[in-house]
Parts: C-alpha cells; structure tokens; sequence
C-alpha cells in the first residue's frame, strides 16, 4: 500500500512569457501555490511517512528564493521561459536534492510537485514509476 502526503506553501511573484501571443507576454504576476507531494510504502514507527514541518520547512526555503521578485531575472528563469511547467519542474528539482538534509525523508520519495498561477490554471511534476519496453 502506498501512503502519500503533501505540504502547500505560496509565493509571489510577477513573470513575462516573451513571445506569447496572447496577454502573457506582458508584465503581470500572480501568488503561486505550490504542492509537494511525498509517496512512500507504509509508515515508520512514528506513524508517519514523512514529518511534515520538515517537508514544509525545505518547501519554504526553495520557494523564498522566488517570493517577491520578477522571475524573468532570476536564474534559473533568465535563461528558460518562466512557465507554470517550468516553475514545477525547477522546484521539483531543488527540493529532491534537499532530501539529504533530512532523516525523516528516508521513508519516502518527492513524488509531484503541482504550481497553480490562478485558481484555475496548474502545472506539474512527478516521477512515473519504472515501465520496461514493450516487446
């Protein structure tokens, strides 16, 4: 059986799609939520998966490096368009490696990281598990 929790965090931030034909490509922002998502088997003899305020307090240190600023000037952003997917993937990517630090994640592993720009609108990323080729 698999367990999975999440940690919510939000930041805000203002972006520009250069080359988008429609209104994106104009200076706007927006509070981005982000959802982290940690899957694992069962629970440790603490009865969880993984603590949540160390999810929460690795979460916030990655979304800090993005809270008030225009994310067209930050890096990794000034070289890659600043889209919800890429949004996603570039914390996906920052708070695996973060996993290190922290004795409770042995239990489990980042499984979707989800970025909502508007209520309505969501990007994510997640691992898929291992599919051998189809012969």
């Amino acid at each position: 059986m698999i367990t999975s929790i999440g940690v919510r965090k939000q930041f805000s931030a203002a972006h520009r799609l250069e080359g988008h034909p429609g209104k994106c490509s104009e200076l706007h922002g927006h509070t981005w939520f982000v959802l982290a998502v940690f899957s694992g088997e069962g629970v440790g003899p603490d009865g969880m998966l993984v603590d949540f305020d160390d999810v929460g307090e690795a979460l916030e240190e990655v979304v800090d490096d993005f809270d008030h600023t225009f994310l067209n000037d930050v890096e990794p952003f000034d070289s890659m368009p600043p889209t919800a997917e890429n949004v996603a993937r570039v914390i996906f990517e920052r708070l695996k490696r973060k996993a290190r630090r922290y004795a409770s994640w042995k239990k489990a592993e980042l499984t979707v990281v989800t970025v909502w720009e508007s209520p309505d609108n969501s990007a994510s990323v997640m691992t898929v598990p291992h599919m051998p080729p189809l012969s």
